[in-house]
């Protein structure tokens, strides 16, 4: 998320390059006021015509409409979204996606459950830890590198950050465009809004951001005409949602007017795609990077694990700017940094002891193993830190490699490990201490908990409605990725390891979780589904567009292909 910031800093302006901050200042409020009186005149008002924003589809006559667009709504909570469609309260959502496509109520966002991870998982079709990027912010141990999305320094870093190939590269001979989504390596436009969106957003005006953000499909109309053809795919990210939930938490009425809003303003752009007659023509999808749940509780893990474990954490963010010398002088002090995104979530990355009776260490390259986790060195003498953090009451699950393709999770009640030999292989479970450490006895079948390997995909079917859905194969891909911590650390139900706000996910429960996934259009068919990932999205959009998918995705197609439409030319 390219203008994701915490409350605490909007007491502050903008980010400046480099990541410093600067004080409000006359100099600031005034550039804010002219940017508002020049972006604000463009922008459609909230209370418009329910199927009109004032954009014009029309195209010439011989143009090719083929394409998907997808909007991405930013924290959208499944339960409550389910809740106001059944009351009529998203009237638009109803009309244009439910009553004519697919409908997947409690879709599966990836781990952890955070935004620009799920981001870049949305248009590669992999899990978080299969494309790299685990986290908004996060620590490169070999190259002793901190990355944080947040800052305007390097938001724009996440693109050279991950390897995958993308939506946008399955298309090299047509027009794509991204408004406002941070991750869109390979996308003909990328339409950042930073000047005329930074300013709102400071103030918290969420709703106009969104609004800017599909007026400027303006740009992507003049491209289309000129090209006479539709962009293949357009990705558009909306966030007023996920803010409110942050400042007055997912129960508030003012997340639901959130919600509310986003549905007015998507059905007015889709209002004007039908007049055009484009929207029989063009794949519409809907979801969102997360769930979000309510907080009412804080704990902050950072205070903790200095001053009651006695852990020596890192406090500076060095990353490329900084001298590699310098880096490297500051971090071999330290033994350990902490890192978490949205609230419910954190990872601690560890250097392994070289001697257990005194505090030294090998260097950052070197990860400690299982053994060095349960008698760590600090300050206070050997400490086992999963059992300290496990036993904390806002801590819901910590998760650690124990072998080679081998993942263990430990709970108040007990510890379970998963194993899968390769990736995208077969799973299976042993309980390694206590009896149900995941509350799964009568919802995961007896066959799944007895040391037979099962696919990811069975693994899914089975947990979906518990309330650690589709643990196995996410928990297991976010170990694979280099940048992991050594122990991922998970909130529970109502609690968050931040200090401020009402609201947070990351964790590995429903809250977090569960997003709807709607789809649309030429070739779908108008049905609901009970399981599907996040990730079966991309792999969908190439299907139904007639683009080959690769072999290698954790997401599967939805549709069968031969429910697929071939190119039409515009009446």
């Amino acid at each position: 998320m390219s203008l994701r910031a915490s409350e605490s800093n909007k007491k502050t302006a903008i980010k400046a390059v480099g990541g410093s901050v600067r004080p409000v200042s006359k100099a600031i409020l005034l550039f804010t006021t002219t940017c508002l009186l020049q972006v604000g005149c463009g922008v459609p008002g909230p209370a418009g015509p329910e199927d009109s924003f004032a954009l014009d589809f029309s195209m010439p006559a011989d143009a090719t409409a083929r394409g998907a667009i997808v909007f991405i709504i930013d924290g959208v909570n499944a339960g409550i979204f389910q809740q106001m469609l059944e009351a009529d309260q998203l009237p638009a959502f109803k009309k244009y996606f439910v009553d004519r496509g697919l409908y997947v109520p409690r879709a599966i966002a990836g781990t952890p459950s955070v935004t620009l991870a799920n981001e870049t998982s949305l248009v590669t079709g992999l899990f978080p830890g299969h494309h790299g990027i685990i986290g908004i912010n996060w620590f490169d141990r070999n190259r002793l590198i901190w990355r944080n999305y947040e800052t305007i320094a390097q938001k724009n870093t996440l693109d050279g950050d991950y390897t995958a190939a993308t939506i946008y590269e399955s298309f090299p001979d047509a027009t794509t465009f991204s408004l406002f989504f941070q991750a869109h390596r390979g996308a003909t436009k990328f339409v950042e809004n930073w000047t005329s969106a930074g300013p709102p957003f400071f103030f918290g005006w969420y709703e106009f951001i969104d609004r800017l953000t599909l007026s400027r499909f303006d740009l992507l109309i003049d491209v289309a005409r000129k090209q006479r053809a539709f962009p293949a795919v357009t990705v558009v990210y909306l966030l007023a949602p996920d803010f409110f939930a942050y400042r007055h938490g997912v129960s508030s009425e003012q997340y639901r007017q959130g919600l509310r809003h986003t549905d007015r303003q998507i059905g007015r752009v889709l209002g004007d795609l039908k007049r055009a007659g484009l929207l029989d023509k063009l794949v519409i999808a809907l979801t969102s990077d997360h769930s979000i749940g309510d907080v009412k509780h804080h704990f902050h893990i950072a205070s903790f694990l200095t001053d009651q474990v006695g852990l020596n954490l890192a406090k500076k963010r060095l990353w490329e700017t900084t001298p590699f010398e310098r880096r490297l002088n500051y971090y071999r002090r330290y033994a350990a940094v902490l890192y978490g995104s949205g609230d419910r979530y954190f990872a601690l990355c560890l250097r392994r002891p070289s001697n257990r009776d005194r505090i030294d260490f090998e260097p950052w390259t070197c990860r400690p193993r299982p053994a060095d986790l349960a008698a760590y060195p600090t300050r206070f003498g050997p400490t086992d830190l999963i059992d300290v953090l496990t036993r904390q009451p806002a801590v819901d699950a910590v998760a650690y490699v124990a072998g080679k393709n081998r993942v263990r999770v430990r709970r108040k009640t007990g510890e379970v490990e998963f194993r899968q030999p390769r990736p995208g292989g077969e799973i299976s479970y042993h309980l390694i201490a206590g009896d149900d450490p995941l509350d799964w006895h009568g919802c995961v079948g007896v066959h799944m908990l007895d040391g037979t390997p099962h696919s990811p995909r069975a693994w899914l079917m089975a947990t979906r409605d518990t309330e650690t859905p589709d643990l196995p194969a996410q928990i297991i891909a976010y170990f694979r990725a280099r940048l992991a911590g050594d122990l991922a650390v998970f909130a529970a139900p109502g609690w968050d390891f931040n200090t401020i706000h009402h609201a947070g996910h990351g964790g590995l429960r429903p809250s977090d979780m569960h997003v709807p996934l709607l789809l649309a259009g030429p070739g779908i068919p108008n049905e609901r589904r009970t399981a599907a990932r996040t990730v079966d999205l991309m792999p969908t959009l190439l299907t139904l567009l007639g683009r080959e998918t690769p072999d290698n995705l954790d997401g599967k197609t939805l549709i069968e292909v031969q429910g697929v439409q071939p190119p039409r030319l515009l009446p």
